[in-house]
Order: structure tokens, then sequence, then C-alpha cells
């Protein structure tokens, strides 16, 4: 009985010392903010650096690299500058590029950001997964295939060694992922990324609740993008993953090239949107802290120049209305919605969120009023104007006075009434201004 007393001891002694070793060293720089990233193509980054995105990375910006690279010549394991690309030789600039120079930015200027990103072109999530791996690679392409030998054919296993060789000068503070074309729309995948992600954190020795998890959408439709329904799969994500956080791909311009890529300006909104998320986490604000020395070429992408005006809105009384968009233009030119980012309010109407309600019995003319503040701190308001109470309520419909006039038909096509007379109508179905409404 006591020699199993004592190889218990040795067991739960010697799991005690391999958690407490996958930890941070005690030595480890506890203004050093590290975050693994890992993914695939866009993570990767498929944009060409450009000028402003090859000039302007700050010493305190730095990379981990997770394979070797020839050009430019980069080891290993060793510690460089983030200048693009930053994950491996094959790839641009993606996803951990203006995170690293956001979070810099606004950080206190005695901490460091360094990323450690693993991340392949067409990877499903399973090749994240050591079982797995085999059977992906046997079947890669040669260009894949490249790419996964380069992490020693195993890309998770990778990421967490090189995770530990920074927890021996860093602190890891979080976790970000872009993945999801070679799942598209895959219901499992949000529980395979949850199985990633603990894994991750066991065998790294971390907790959740300091390692959040941060996970962006794919392209959009309307930006071109052919797997914009995973979205609904990324989106699910927090429901499984209680400390992940979604990264809205809203607005973000595609390459015009193919379905599944950003261009340089999508990479660097999104960037911004995983640090804002990071650091909104850690409880900071999303501006510029006031000691950093920001370049100028930086500042005219985070600067707004000028905000669209929303235009003025009726409300039929006892709905309600979503502004959905709200869009800025930035002094280096491109254009961003805002609308993630801006908040409302009202003395006239009950708001939640970007969402205006209204009463029944509400007749009023209103303000709601939009506020965003930029990266460099200026704030920007706009006076929306609100009009309900002046409308009636067709089901279904927001009907104004021309909506009032307008015939209704039955789905055969015959007149039976207008907007007006809607009350009178016996329930059914009924076609009003192009649109089927349902009559209780």
């Amino acid at each position: 009985m006591k020699r199993i007393l004592l190889f218990l001891s040795f067991v739960v002694s010697h799991l005690s010392f391999s958690s407490v070793a996958a930890q941070s060293s005690p030595d480890a720089d506890p203004n050093f903010y590290i975050y693994l990233c890992f993914g695939q193509s866009n993570m990767e980054g498929n944009a060409q650096p450009e000028t402003v995105d090859k000039q302007n990375v700050d010493a305190r910006f730095l990379m981990l690299a997770t394979c070797d690279f020839s050009s430019p010549k980069r080891t290993t394991g060793e510690w460089y500058k983030a200048t693009p690309p930053i994950v491996n030789p094959w790839g641009g600039l993606g996803m951990a590029d203006y995170f690293g120079r956001t979070m810099v930015a606004a950080l206190p200027t005695n901490v460091k950001v360094g990323v450690v990103d693993v991340a392949i072109g067409g990877i499903a999530i399973e090749g994240f997964m050591p079982d797995k791996i085999a059977g992906i690679l046997a079947k890669a392409e040669a260009w894949q295939a490249e790419r996964i030998r380069a992490y020693g054919s195993n890309p998770y296993q990778r990421l967490v060694d090189m995770g530990k060789k920074a927890q021996e000068v860093g602190i890891i503070k979080g976790v970000l992922l872009h993945q999801g074309c070679s799942n598209n729309g895959d219901p499992n995948w949000p529980n395979n990324v949850k199985k990633i992600y603990n894994n991750m954190l066991s065998d790294l020795g971390l907790s959740a609740d300091s390692v959040p998890l941060f996970a962006g959408e794919t392209l959009r439709q309307d930006q071109g993008g052919s797997c914009y329904a995973h979205n609904t799969q990324v989106n699910r994500l927090p429901e499984v993953i209680p400390t992940a956080h979604v990264i809205s791909s809203l607005g973000c311009p595609g390459n015009g090239v193919d379905p599944w890529h950003f261009n340089n300006v999508g990479y660097r909104v999104m960037g911004k949107r995983y640090a804002y998320a990071a650091l909104q986490t850690m409880g900071l604000e999303t501006k510029v802290n006031p000691d950093y020395q920001m370049p100028d070429a930086l500042r005219r992408f985070y600067a707004v120049r000028e905000i669209d005006k929303i235009n003025d809105l009726k409300i039929a009384a006892g709905y309600s209305r979503k502004i959905t968009t709200y869009k800025g233009t930035f002094k280096d030119n491109h254009k961003e919605d805002l609308i993630g980012e801006t908040t409302f309010s009202s003395d006239d109407f009950q708001m939640s969120g970007n969402m205006i309600l209204t009463t029944e019995d509400q007749n009023v003319i209103g303000i709601v009023t939009a506020t965003y503040t930029d990266f460099m701190g200026t704030v920007w308001t706009q006076d929306i104007t609100v009009a309900t109470g002046t409308m009636r309520s067709i089901q279904g419909v927001e009907a104004d006075d021309e909506t009032l006039d307008m015939p209704v038909y039955t789905l055969l096509g015959v007149k039976v009434a207008t907007g007006k007379e809607w009350d009178s109508l016996p329930g059914g179905l009924y076609v009003l201004n192009g649109r089927i409404i349902r009559k209780p």
C-alpha cells in the first residue's frame, strides 16, 4: 500500500510539474503580450504588401518564425520585427499584420506584442488535429504538402512547440483564428475548433479566462465571397466556447480576383477589428495611446475624414427599425462600415443597440444620435431625424402615406382595397407594394 501511495505521489508531482513547465517562465516579460494565430490562407495572408505595410512596422511588434524563410532570411524559433510576410514564405499581408500594429499603438509604450502564426492555404480545420493531419497530407496537392511539411508535417504541434518557446520570454494573451472556406457550412466546425482550442490551452498550461479566442468571419457575399454561408458557423462559436469572440467582416472588400480572399484594405480593417476585440476584453479603449508616435502613413489609415450622412427615417408606430449601415471615409481614401463601432442614443426613442423601438401610441418627430470615435480619438456625431406615429401599421410592412394609398390585391391579382382599408379586410394573404402580407 505504501508503494502505491508513493507511486501516486510521484505521478501527481510529475503532472503538476509538467503543467507549470508549460506556462510562462518566471523570467518571462509580463509586458510582452503574445498571441497564437492559426488558420488557412486569409490568416497566412493573400494580399501583396504595399509600401505602407512594409515601412511602418514598430520595433515593439514582433513575430516568432514558425518555419524557415529564405527571403527574407528567417530561422524557425527566432524573433524578428513583424515586417510582412510574417507567417511563412508563401504568405503576404494577412490578419495578424494590422492586429499587431493596432495593439502596439493602443497599449502602453513599454508593452511589446508578438505573434506566433501557423497557417496553410486551403487547410481544413482537421489539419490542426494531430490524429488527422497524416491523412490530409497524404492527399494534399504538391503546393499544400510543401507548406504542411514546412511545419514538420504537424501544424498543431508546431504551433504548440513555438507557443512554449514564446512562453520563455512573454505571456500568451489570446488566440486568433481565421479558417472556414475548406469547411464551408460544416456544422461540426465549431466543436472541432473547441477541441483544438481546449487542447492548446491544456498543452500550454493556459486558462480560457485569460486567453480568449478571436475568430474572424469569411468574406461576405456582397463583397464577392463564396464561403459566406460559413459565417453562420463562425457566429455559433460563442455558444460552444464561452470565451470566443467573433470578428465581423462587414464591408471588408475582397480582392476581385477570387471568391475567398480579402484585399489589402480588407486585411487591414480585419486586423484592426481583431485588435479592438482584444483590447475590449482587457477593458482598454480602442484608440491610440497619446504617448505613441504614429507614423503619418498609418495615421491616414486610422483617421476618419468624413462620415456618410444617414437620411431621415420614418417608422410606423409600434414597429422597430434597425440602422444597418454607417459608413466613413478615412484619410487614405479607404471606406469602412462603422456600424459595429458606433453607439446610438436618443431622448425621444427607446434604443436597443442600433435598433430604434417605438410604441403603438407614439406620435413624435425625434432625434437619434450616432456617435463614433475613430482610433485617433476624434469623436464624430450625427443627429438622425426619426418620424413615427403619422403612419399606419400594416402587418409586415412599414407604411407611410404613400403605402396607404396603394392598392391591395389577393394572390390571384384581384384588387380588393387600398392600404387605408387594410383593417376592414378579412384575415388571409394579400399583396401590397409587391410584398405578400398575412393579415391575422
